[in-house]
């Protein structure tokens, strides 16, 4: 991880709150992208970063003369944060029956974390920061800061090649420290491994920071998103390729401050607040509230691989 970059769980060992650190463990858990992805704290809501755009036009000259001047220029970009919560509570019917207060509050603060982690999962790809949301990595990448590929004018069946050639469009310091994709795109691609001629080490078995085994390609760990709140696949095979509306995506990332990172807002304030019983209702009330959003700070540290039929 590069200097200056955090990653939530590293963030929350500062807390001397164990709900809050109970909360953002299961995040993590439900989540490989927050499990890996450092997170930048930046205060307010927006991050202003400059980009290098072009540069100046060196040349050779003759004796006595001069250079014709030229210049560098600079681009201008924003990135900016939502809000992501929800409120839990717990009706004191719950609270009598079961006795212990404490255990059937910290089933539900884990529910709404487990929903959350999904929650931004999801938006994490499909995001369109138009909804109250933040801009995902499909509308970054559809604007420039990234880039795409794909398997086929009307899709494709994934090789070994289309990995290699992904991984290539990586330019500069860049190189991938992840690999998101779907359960069966990680089946195709230990299968393809497997099937290999002998002498080149595609796979590899490494592990994640709870221990958890996960497979390797290339020294790439391939991480699985799951399903949506709603149990709907967030890689499904849903998206649109040509003729071929069964497809789906691979996503190749670089992290880091200089890379692909999140973004805290309000300086990476995360708020778990429980107020106790209320007034107004028969119940145990709280809150959890985070200010997410992503950056890609680098054009060539996300690619995504588009058009992948389940072939």
């Amino acid at each position: 991880m590069p200097a200056g970059s955090v990653t939530l769980l590293e963030a929350s060992k500062c807390s001397s709150d164990p709900l809050k650190r109970g909360v953002v463990e299961t995040i993590i858990q439900e989540s490989p992208i927050l499990e890996m992805l450092p997170q930048m704290t930046i205060q307010g809501n927006a991050l202003k970063h400059m980009e290098e755009g072009s540069l100046p036009t060196p040349t050779f000259r003759q004796v006595n003369a001069t250079y014709s001047r030229s210049w560098g220029s600079d681009l201008e970009h924003f990135w900016g944060t939502t809000i992501l919560g929800g409120e839990v509570f717990v009706d004191n019917y719950l609270v009598k029956v079961r006795g212990d207060v404490i255990d059937v509050k910290t089933k539900q603060y884990r529910k709404m974390g487990k929903a959350m982690a999904r929650t931004f999962d999801k938006f994490f790809f499909d995001g369109t920061g138009t909804a109250n949301d933040f801009k995902g990595v499909n509308a970054l990448i559809s604007e420039g800061f990234g880039q795409i590929t794909y398997a086929g004018a009307n899709g494709g069946a994934l090789t070994l090649e289309m990995l290699d050639e992904s991984a290539d469009l990586m330019r500069g310091q860049s190189s991938a420290d992840v690999m998101l994709l779907n359960r069966t795109q990680r089946r195709k691609i230990t299968a393809l491994g497997r099937t290999t001629g002998v002498g080149y080490p595609y796979l590899d078995v490494g592990s994640d920071t709870f221990g958890r085994q996960v497979t390797m390609w290339n020294g790439i760990p391939m991480r699985i998103i799951g399903d949506d709140k709603d149990g709907t696949a967030i890689l499904g095979y849903d998206e649109t390729r040509g003729s071929s509306d069964i497809t789906s995506s691979i996503y190749l990332l670089a992290l880091g401050e200089d890379d692909t990172t999140g973004l805290m807002g309000l300086g990476g304030s995360f708020d778990v607040k429980d107020f106790g019983e209320t007034e107004a209702a028969p119940g145990h009330l709280g809150r959890v509230e985070v200010y997410p959003g992503i950056a890609i700070f680098n054009q060539y540290s996300a690619v995504r691989i588009a058009g992948i039929t389940n072939a």
